[in-house]
C-alpha cells in the first residue's frame, strides 16, 4: 500500500515539474531584432525606456480568461565587433521570462558601425530560437533599423514568407522617414511576413512627466521586493540583480523604476519561479517537499512543512495586497498624465510601435486588451 502511494505521489509530482506551461495558449512570444550599428544609439535608448511599457502593455491582455505570460527575445545585428562570418549578428536571448535579466542585457547594448543584413537576422530568429509549437499562441518579430532591407547574402523574401507560413508576425520598423523605408524595402518585407510596416522618429525622447504617485509607487515597490525570498544556488545572483535592475531604472530617467515597478506588479507577466520561494510555491505545489532543506531561506530552515506553507501563504498574501497597491497608483498616474498632457505628436517611438500593433495582432490571436 505505502509502495502504491509513493508511486502515485511521485507520478503526481513529475506531472507538476513536466506538465506546467507546455503549450499554453496564452502565451506571447516577442522577438526584438535591433540595429546597434553607430547611428542607432537613439533606438537602443527607446528600446531601454520603454521596455516596462511594452510589459505593462502584454499584462493586460488575456485569452479565454486567463491571463497573459510574456516571453522575449533578443538579437543585435549590424555591430563590426561581431563575427563576420555570422553576419555581425549576436543572440543575446532565447525566449525567456525573466525580465530582470531582460533588463540586464537590454542596458548593457551599445552601438557600434558595421553592415546590416535584416534577412540574415530573421532567417536566424527563425531558425535558433524556440518557438513554441502551438499555433493559437502570438508570435511575433519585431526588427528596427535604417539601412536597405535588402542587404547582405541572405535574401529576406525568404525568411519573411517562411515565418508568415510558421504563423509568426513579421513586423518592420524603420527608423527614419516612411518614403525611404518604403523604397528600400521595409514595407515589402513587412508584407511578406504578413505583419505591419512602421516608421519611427528613432531619436525622439519622450517628455519624462512625473506625476504625484511616483514615490508611492516607489515605496510600494521596495516593500514588494521584500516579499521575493531567493532559494538555491542561483537565488543570491538574482536577487542581487533584481535589486541592480531598479537601480538602474532609477538612474536612467525620473520615471524610468516607477514603470519597472508598475510592471513587477503583474504576475502574470513578472515571474520569477526559478529563484523565488512564492513564485516557485504557485507554479508547483509539490515545491517545497522536492526541495533540498539546505536550498531554502533561512526563514524557512528547521520549520515543519506546514509552518513553511503558512509563513510562504503569508508572503504570498502581501505581495497580492502591494501589488494591487500599486496597480491601483499606476492607474492614477496614468489618468494623471491623460490630464496633463498637451501636445499630440503624431511622431512614433520604438514602444509606441510595438504597443499599436501588439494589440491589433494579439486580438487576431483571440487575446483581450482590459483598460487601465
Amino acid at each position: 500500500m505505502k509502495s502504491k502511494f509513493l508511486t502515485l505521489i511521485l507520478t503526481l509530482c513529475l506531472s507538476q515539474t513536466f506538465g506546467q506551461n507546455t503549450n499554453k495558449n496564452n502565451v506571447v512570444q516577442l522577438a526584438l531584432l535591433l540595429d546597434v550599428s553607430s547611428s542607432m544609439d537613439g533606438l537602443i535608448n527607446q528600446a531601454k525606456s520603454e521596455l516596462w511599457n511594452i510589459v505593462i502593455e502584454v499584462s493586460k491582455a488575456s485569452k479565454n480568461g486567463q491571463a497573459s505570460s510574456l516571453e522575449i527575445a533578443l538579437f543585435e545585428y549590424g555591430r563590426s565587433t561581431n563575427d563576420r562570418n555570422k553576419g555581425y549578428i549576436k543572440k543575446h536571448l532565447d525566449y525567456t521570462n525573466n525580465l530582470d535579466t531582460i533588463s540586464k542585457v537590454l542596458f548593457s547594448l551599445t552601438t557600434n558601425g558595421g553592415d546590416e543584413y535584416c534577412g540574415m537576422v530573421i532567417d536566424d530568429a527563425l531558425k535558433q530560437l524556440q518557438w513554441r509549437e502551438n499555433d493559437s499562441i502570438y508570435k511575433v518579430i519585431f526588427i528596427a533599423g535604417n539601412e536597405p532591407f535588402n542587404q547582405g547574402t541572405v535574401n529576406y523574401s525568404g525568411p519573411c514568407q517562411q515565418g508568415a507560413e510558421k504563423g509568426i508576425f513579421i513586423n518592420t520598423i524603420h527608423c527614419g522617414d516612411s518614403l525611404t523605408g518604403v523604397r528600400t524595402f521595409w514595407k515589402h518585407g513587412a508584407e511578406l511576413g504578413k505583419g505591419e510596416y512602421f516608421f519611427i522618429n528613432s531619436n525622439l525622447v519622450k517628455t519624462d512627466i512625473a506625476t504625484p504617485y511616483d514615490s508611492l509607487i516607489n515605496i510600494y515597490g521596495d516593500s514588494l521586493n521584500n516579499t521575493y525570498w531567493n532559494y538555491g544556488s542561483y537565488g543570491t545572483t538574482a536577487k542581487a540583480m533584481q535589486l541592480e535592475e531598479d537601480t538602474k531604472a532609477k538612474s536612467y530617467s525620473k520615471t524610468g523604476n516607477v514603470k519597472r515597478q508598475i510592471a513587477k506588479s503583474k504576475g502574470n507577466v513578472y515571474k520569477n519561479d526559478k529563484w523565488d520561494v512564492v513564485d516557485a510555491n504557485l507554479s508547483d505545489s509539490f515545491w517545497l517537499m522536492k526541495t533540498d532543506e539546505k536550498a531554502l531561506p533561512v526563514y524557512l530552515q528547521g520549520k515543519s512543512l506546514t509552518e513553511k506553507k503558512l509563513i510562504i501563504d503569508s508572503l504570498s498574501k502581501e505581495r497580492v495586497r502591494l501589488s494591487n497597491t500599486i496597480g491601483e497608483l499606476g492607474k492614477k498616474r496614468d489618468e494623471y498624465i491623460k490630464t496633463n498632457t498637451t501636445t499630440d505628436s503624431k511622431e512614433k517611438t520604438l514602444g509606441d510601435a510595438l504597443i499599436e500593433v501588439i494589440r491589433r495582432q494579439a486580438g487576431k490571436k483571440g487575446f483581450v486588451f482590459k483598460e487601465g
